[in-house]
């Protein structure tokens, strides 16, 4: 049972990482792989998607500039909420076991990105010879290496990290528990802080304001303050196009207006 939880898992890792790597769809439809995971493991989806989120919010802030990788959230996000879903675990369990793993996970990345960066001087070579042939070769060769290598990684981890997984959570104090609980319900605020920093403008007060008093005053649920913040969101939208349609108006009748009395000069 294990070894078909391992090699599952794995398939899953490698499906998710091919997604992440052509287009980032991962980021779009994360909880994709979770649905997946839970359907291959036997386990219910709803429970994958409920682990799910609690991890997803914990990566909220998570932000990938270049090729730099902070936190490899797939490999994170797979293996945490396999552990959980295979040891039937709270989601606070999930974030405290995905957090370290999106760390460690970059160590990875950055193997093979070694790897990548060296190949860029032969495909350059191929290029030159025009010779196609062992360019898709090379190119075939590095996508195959690179689902190879996390699915390995999958593998690996629960094959042989499962039971010491259950050791330790098994030997978490409660109260501990209890407070990584809480440091999991804290985690979609730091998120949101950290995006904050870096798309903060003082226009946008008033919408957090109204947001913030929706959820703490009017007591209204997630999905109900989402869809407010749709609403004026698209009334935004509506009204700087409707500035921009009369600016580009009334610019296009001074042109006119200027034309008309170059010529009656």
């Amino acid at each position: 049972m294990l070894l078909y939880q391992a090699v599952v898992v794995g398939l899953v890792l490698a499906f998710s990482k091919w997604l992440n790597a052509y287009g980032s769809f991962l980021q779009l439809m994360p909880f994709f792989s979770y649905i997946v995971l839970a359907l291959v493991l036997g386990k219910s989806p709803s429970q994958a998607l409920i682990l799910g989120a609690a991890v997803e919010l914990a990566f909220y802030g998570v932000m990938q500039i270049g090729a730099v990788l902070p936190q490899d959230t797939a490999v994170g996000g797979v293996l945490g909420v396999a552990f959980a879903l295979i040891l039937n675990q709270k989601p606070a369990v999930a974030v405290a076991l995905a957090v370290p793993i999106s760390m460690l996970a970059v160590i990875v990345w950055n193997l093979l990105k070694f790897w990548f960066t060296a190949n860029v001087e032969v495909f350059d070579r191929y290029i030159d010879q025009r010779n196609l042939k062992k360019f898709n070769r090379l190119w075939w060769l590095q996508i195959a290496v690179y689902l190879l290598a996390y699915f390995a990684l999958a593998f690996i981890a629960i094959l042989l990290g499962t039971k010491g997984i259950n050791a330790f959570v098994n030997a978490i104090p409660k109260p501990f528990l209890t407070g990584l609980t809480v440091a999991a319900g804290m985690l979609p605020a730091v998120g949101m802080g950290m995006l904050l920093k870096f798309v903060w403008n003082i226009e946008f007060l008033p919408f957090f304001i109204a947001g913030f008093a929706m959820a703490a005053y009017l007591q209204l649920p997630i999905m109900a303050v989402s869809i407010f913040g749709v609403v004026f969101g698209l009334m935004m939208f509506f009204i700087d196009r409707h500035i921009n349609e009369v600016k580009q108006a009334k610019g296009t009748a001074s042109t006119g207006n200027d034309e008309e009395d170059f010529f009656n000069d």
